[in-house]
C-alpha cells in the first residue's frame, strides 16, 4: 500500500526536533540536512574551519579553492571512534542510553600540478569519500504516567474518523494480519473498543484510570555521505578559485520500540508497540569557492554550496503492536462467553514511497591570521538557509503533488528559520615537526521561535596533536559536542494529558588522521 502521508504513533528519534507528533516530511528534511564538522582529523581539531585555510583534503568537499595550494600530491585516510550517549528525564524519572561505532569519516586523493612548470597558475585536482553524519544517537526513556497510555492516541484517531468496530475490520486482512492504520492494528488486538451501545465512538480501553509504566527505546544507524570531486587553481599564489561536485547518500534506519504495563491491569497487563522507518537517498550538489591572499598574515574566504537535491528518497515504514492480556471476556462464534488469554501480534500495512527533497542552501565565509610560520588564529562563519528546504513527490498525480508540497513545504517554513554556524581555531607549531590544535564551535538549531522555546543549539570543542614531516603526517584528534532536544513519544488534544522528555545529547570522537605526501 503507498501513501504519501504516514501517521507515526510514537515519534521516531530523529535528532532536532521535537517527535510525536503526526510524521512530516518536514522534519525529516530538517534531519536529513542537518550537519557538523566534518573532514580530517586536523580540520575537526580546529573546530572545522576548512573554508579558509586550504591544502587540505576536506577542501574537496568544502570549499576547492583550498586545493589550489597544494604543491604536492596527497593520499589521506582518517579513522575514528564515535561514543554517543543520551541522558533523558519523563515524568520525573532519569535514564541514560549509550551507543559506540567505528567508522572512516574521510578517505581522500589529491593531484597536483608540476610545481616547476613556469606559469602565473597551478592547481590540483582531489577525490575524496567523506561521511558527514553518523546516526547513532540512541534514545531510552521511562516513567510512570498517571494521565494517559499510546492507546489513547489510537482512540483519537478512531474517533476523528468516526471509525466503527465495523470500518476497522475493512482495515484488516485475517489473512496477511496486516492492518491499514495503527488504530485498526490496535482494535484487532483487543486493546481499543467501540461504544457497546453504537459500535463506534466513542472508543475506550480498559481500566484507563491505572496508572501506566511506559519505557521508551529508540535506535538509529546510517549515515549521510558524500563522493566528491574537485578542481583548485591558483594565480600568482594571490588568488584561490576552485569548483567541485558532489555525490551524496542517504542510508537511515530508526526503530522505536514503546513498551507499556499497566499496573495491576485485570484483562490487559500491557502492550509493545514498534516502528521501523528506512530510508535510502542519491543527490547531487555544486561547491564554488575562493580564498585571497590579502598579504602574508591575513587570507579571507567566500564559498557557496548548492542545495543537495535528492531525486530519489526511497522509504519504507513498518509497525507492529504486540499485545499482553491477562484475560479479556469476549465470545466465541456461536456466541459463548470466553475468555482470551493470548493475543497474537498484529502488523500495520507496510508503506513504500519515493519522494524528491532539496536541501538548504550554505553560504560560508573565513578570515585567518597567520603569526608567521609558528601558529594561526582562524574562523569560519557559515549561514544555512532551512526555511529553503523543499520536498516533492512525481510519484504522485499533479493535484496530489501540489498538495503535499503545500502541506510540508508551508510546514517548513513555518518551523525553520536559517541558522548560523561558528567556527574558531588556532594551530601553534611547538618543534619542526609537531603542532598542538584547538577549536570550539557552534551549530545553529535552525528552529523558528514559534517552533518552542528550546535552544538546539549544538556547542563543540575539539583539540588534537600533529607531527608532519617532508613525506608524512599524522593526526590525533578529540571532539566533543552536546545539545539539548525534545522527546514526545506521543501527543493527544489536551497538553496536559501527555509528557515530553528533555534530552542531553552528548557525542565524543576520537580520531586519527594519517597522509602521504609525494
Amino acid at each position: 500500500m503507498k501513501k504519501y502521508f504516514l501517521t507515526i504513533a510514537v515519534g521516531l528519534c530523529l535528532p532536532s526536533f521535537v517527535f510525536g507528533q503526526i510524521y512530516s516530511y518536514s522534519n525529516l528534511a530538517k534531519y536529513f540536512s542537518s550537519t557538523y564538522s566534518s573532514g580530517t582529523a586536523r580540520m575537526q581539531a580546529l573546530g572545522g574551519n576548512y573554508s579558509v585555510l586550504g591544502a587540505d583534503v576536506t577542501s574537496i568537499a568544502s570549499n576547492p579553492a583550498g586545493l589550489g595550494f597544494y604543491n604536492r600530491s596527497e593520499v589521506h585516510l582518517s579513522m575514528a571512534q564515535q561514543n554517543s550517549s543520551t541522558s533523558s528525564n519523563y515524568l520525573g524519572s532519569n535514564a541514560k542510553q549509550t551507543d559506540a561505532l567505528f567508522h572512516l569519516p574521510t578517505l581522500g586523493l589529491v593531484l597536483a600540478g608540476d610545481p616547476n612548470i613556469r606559469s602565473k597558475w597551478h592547481g590540483a585536482f582531489g577525490i575524496s569519500f567523506v561521511r558527514h553524519v553518523v546516526f547513532t544517537q540512541p534514545v531510552y526513556v521511562s516513567g510512570v504516567n498517571n494521565r494517559s497510555s499510546l492507546l489513547d492516541s489510537f482512540i483519537e484517531k478512531a474517533n476523528d474518523k468516526k471509525a466503527t468496530g465495523a470500518s476497522l475490520d475493512e482495515e484488516y486482512s485475517p489473512a496477511s494480519n496486516y492492518a491499514d492504520s495503527p488504530e485498526a492494528a490496535a482494535y484487532q488486538a483487543y486493546l481499543i473498543d467501540p461504544n457497546p451501545s453504537t459500535g463506534g465512538v466513542p472508543f475506550t480501553r480498559y481500566e484507563s484510570n491505572l496508572p501506566t509504566s511506559q519505557v521508551g527505546e529508540v535506535v538509529n544507524s546510517g549515515a549521510m555521505s558524500s563522493w566528491n570531486f574537485g578542481y583548485g587553481a591558483s594565480y600568482l599564489d594571490k588568488l584561490y578559485i576552485g569548483a567541485g561536485l558532489q555525490f551524496s547518500k542517504i542510508s537511515s534506519s530508526t526503530t522505536s520500540n514503546w513498551t507499556e504495563e499497566y499496573i495491576g491491569g485485570k484483562y490487559v497487563a500491557g502492550m509493545n508497540y514498534r516502528e521501523t522507518l528506512v530510508t535510502n537517498g542519491s543527490g547531487i550538489s555544486l561547491s564554488l569557492g575562493m580564498i585571497y591572499k590579502w598579504n602574508s598574515n591575513l587570507r579571507v574566504a567566500l564559498n557557496f554550496q548548492s542545495p543537495t537535491y535528492f531525486d530519489q528518497m526511497n522509504e519504507r515504514y513498518d509497525a507492529r503492536i504486540s499485545p499482553n492480556v491477562n484475560g479479556i471476556p469476549s465470545f466465541d462464534s456461536n456466541g459463548t462467553p470466553i475468555i482470551i488469554t493470548r493475543v497474537r501480534p498484529v502488523y500495520v500495512t507496510p508503506n513504500e514511497f519515493t519522494y524528491q527533497m532539496t536541501s538548504p542552501m550554505t553560504l560560508s565565509g573565513g578570515l585567518a591570521y597567520f603569526f608567521g610560520k609558528r601558529a594561526f588564529l582562524s574562523m569560519d562563519v557559515a549561514y544555512i538557509n532551512y526555511p529553503g528546504m523543499r520536498v516533492s513527490s512525481a510519484e504522485l498525480s499533479s493535484s496530489a503533488n501540489r498538495q503535499f508540497q503545500d502541506k510540508h513545504n508551508g510546514q517548513i517554513k513555518r518551523d525553520f528559520d536559517s541558522a548560523l554556524n561558528v567556527k574558531i581555531g588556532t594551530e601553534v607549531r611547538v618543534t619542526t615537526n609537531w603542532s598542538v590544535r584547538a577549536g570550539v564551535a557552534q551549530f545553529g538549531g535552525g528552529y523558528s521561535t514559534t517552533y518552542d522555546s528550546m535552544d538546539r543549539n549544538s556547542l563543540q570543542l575539539s583539540g588534537g596533536i600533529g607531527y608532519r614531516s617532508s613525506s608524512f603526517y599524522l593526526d590525533l584528534t578529540v571532539v566533543q559536542r552536546s545539545a539539548k532536544d525534545g522527546y514526545t513519544p506521543y501527543s493527544l488534544k489536551n497538553a496536559a494529558d501527555y509528557s515530553s522528555a528533555m534530552l542531553t545529547k552528548n557525542n565524543l570522537q576520537l580520531m586519527l588522521g594519517a597522509g602521504i605526501l609525494f
